[in-house]
């Protein structure tokens, strides 16, 4: 197999430095946001940078399973984002779907959707506001919350697919940076409840969450049943649950228990 030799183009040593350089300011700017309204100006900067004439990040955290909190940046066109949660849309939108079970990203031009089906009636009706192409990154944090971030455009192919491919890359960074600053800003992991469990309390809603009872878990942690109860007690009440089957879903929701290994 014939091998390439001699130094990298001059040409291509540029374009790489000039993404390099591109990534890290990213980082920076983002790093460097100190609310809301400034992750706002740049995401919307950066969607305007990549070709893109709107975005929104929506991130669902679970604070309930019947109503958990929602923070959303939101620069769609106007009325799209109140259409879109009053008709529940997230139930059958197709994107949404696939964020939910991927971790890359997705071209809204790859999602195949019949005429008829219910997915169908979203994309049209986005398009409708001037969604007509986009791409979406889902967003998987180790604290349980679960969001997306998107970019669309009010153009059609092929134009539209140029802009979503080469923003490919760039999106995936952009998702993980602006996810990490929207904790930081909204304060999310601060002053948790669950995080004063101690590691004996833990341990006994793990079992707990296997089906296991109080006694049975007193003797897989080798201690008395009433010193079983004792910790469980103690984790329902820094859960502000009333119930030892409460107190395991929220901390399971919450991400203060996982299963083990690791």
């Amino acid at each position: 197999t014939a091998r390439l030799s001699g130094p990298l183009p001059r040409a291509w040593q540029q374009g790489q430095a000039m993404q390099l350089d591109a990534v890290h300011a990213d980082m920076e700017s983002f790093a460097a946001a100190d609310s809301v309204d400034a992750l706002t100006a740049l995401c919307r900067d950066k969607a305007r940078a990549l070709g893109f004439d709107s975005f929104v990040y929506a991130l669902r955290v679970p604070t309930d399973f019947a109503d958990a909190r929602l923070i959303m940046i939101d620069g769609y066109p106007p009325g799209w984002v109140s259409h879109y949660m009053g008709e529940a849309f997230y139930d059958i939108d197709p994107v949404m779907k696939y964020c939910a079970d991927h971790v890359i990203p997705l071209q809204w031009s790859d999602i195949a959707v019949a005429p008829g089906d219910t997915g169908h009636r979203v994309m049209n009706e986005a398009a409708a506001f001037g969604l007509r192409a986009g791409i979406s990154m889902p967003i998987h944090s180790p604290q349980g919350e679960f969001g997306v971030l998107s970019f669309a455009l009010d153009a059609a192919s092929p134009h539209a697919s140029d802009v979503t491919r080469h923003a490919l890359p760039r999106i995936q960074l952009l998702a993980a940076y602006l996810h990490e600053a929207v904790r930081r800003v909204s304060g999310l992991g601060q002053g948790v409840q669950g995080r004063t469990l101690t590691e004996r309390e833990r341990e006994c809603l793990r079992w707990a969450a296997d089906g296991k009872t109080s006694s049975e878990i007193a003797q897989i942690l080798n201690m008395a049943e009433s010193t079983a109860n004792f910790h469980l007690r103690n984790a329902m009440l820094k859960l502000d649950v009333s119930n030892r089957q409460h107190a395991v879903a929220k901390a399971a929701l919450q991400g203060l228990i996982h299963p083990r290994p690791f």
